[in-house]
């Protein structure tokens, strides 16, 4: 079985699962540029328990770790749901953090912040019912910090690891992340510990690693900039910052959007164009010309012609 805290130990920089963002074609390349693993968008137990969902979201394809991660808030359907997915992951995740109203209103995500012995239910059971490592990720809480007694909880039903966002429910992605509390669950508690919140260039890894958390979760920072890991670990090495050169990043990010296409080739999604839309947008943020190549490929469907566009941009 896969052990959390060595592979933190050797390499400590975890892809966030992002909805609509962390397809298995961009986990790919995270990984690739030096992410140590990441996780799944999140995937809803009662739509695999009915077939309702593509293999491509939670499958392994060519990672060398998957972590699903999984949401709802039947511990019993949580364990089918794992059993389905089994295959195909290295470790189950499962989702206490999502502040979402289409996911909140199902009794989830964050919500279950609310319910600290159900939390704990649901971890146990998967413990118990999974040879694999089980995981969480939360917030601070729901509307007020509850940290401890949720991490504490998670600890003492068996999980594995542990990720924070340093963010209630209540205050989505505003304001800014509550590092102090990550370190307080980090003091009072064993569990390994992932910080999430703001983490976005190398000064943070030398604020909060080993001294707030045993790893750092990276989400919105490395949207279209998978290269990002491999500016961490350069940094984590040699205690230097890697230099780009600028004038070569349009073709850097144009070799990654052909990278990324060719790894959804032949997989399933419930809209591969608008995704295709997305991650060019993403891929090309700040470089001149983005918005009109964006343009032109919204409505092109020939994968070809797309390819064409990326070599004309």
């Amino acid at each position: 079985m896969l052990d959390v805290k060595k592979l933190l130990k050797k390499n400590p920089f975890v892809l966030a699962p992002m909805d609509d963002v962390t397809d298995i074609g961009f986990r790919e390349l995270c990984e690739e540029k030096g992410a140590c693993y990441s996780t799944t968008e999140l995937t809803s137990i009662n739509a695999l328990v009915r077939g309702k969902v593509f293999k491509s979201r939670y499958e392994k394809g060519n990672l060398r770790i998957n972590s699903v991660q999984l949401f709802g808030s039947e511990p019993d359907v949580f364990v089918e749901a794992s059993k389905i997915v089994d295959k195909e992951a290295d470790m189950i995740d499962v989702n206490f953090g999502c502040p979402s109203p289409n996911v909140t209103r199902q009794y989830a995500g964050s919500c279950l912040l609310k319910d600290p012995k159900n939390v704990g239910n649901i971890i146990e059971k998967l413990v118990k019912e999974n040879e694999k490592p089980v995981t969480a990720k939360i917030r601070l809480g729901y509307k007020k910090a509850t940290h401890i007694e949720i991490a504490k909880e998670i600890e003492d039903c068996g999980a594995d690891a542990l990720a924070v966002h340093g963010r209630t429910a209540a205050q989505k992605y505003s304001g800014k992340a509550n590092w102090d509390a990550i370190q307080e669950i980090y003091e009072k508690t064993n569990i390994t510990l992932i910080g999430n919140g703001d983490v976005k260039d190398e000064d943070d890894i030398a604020k909060y690693l080993n001294s707030h958390c045993d790893g750092l979760m990276i989400g919105r920072a490395a949207i279209g900039n998978p290269f990002l890991f491999e500016r961490f670990n350069y940094y984590l090495k040699h205690k230097k910052k890697l230099e780009f050169d600028r004038e070569k990043l349009k073709e850097k990010q144009k070799e990654l959007l052909r990278d990324y296409l060719k790894k959804l080739e032949n997989r399933e999604f419930f809209n591969l164009n608008l995704k295709i839309q997305r991650q060019s947008m993403w891929f090309f943020k700040g470089i001149e010309g983005a918005k009109e190549f964006r343009n032109k490929i919204a409505q092109e469907k020939d994968i070809d012609k797309i390819y064409r566009a990326i070599e004309e941009f």
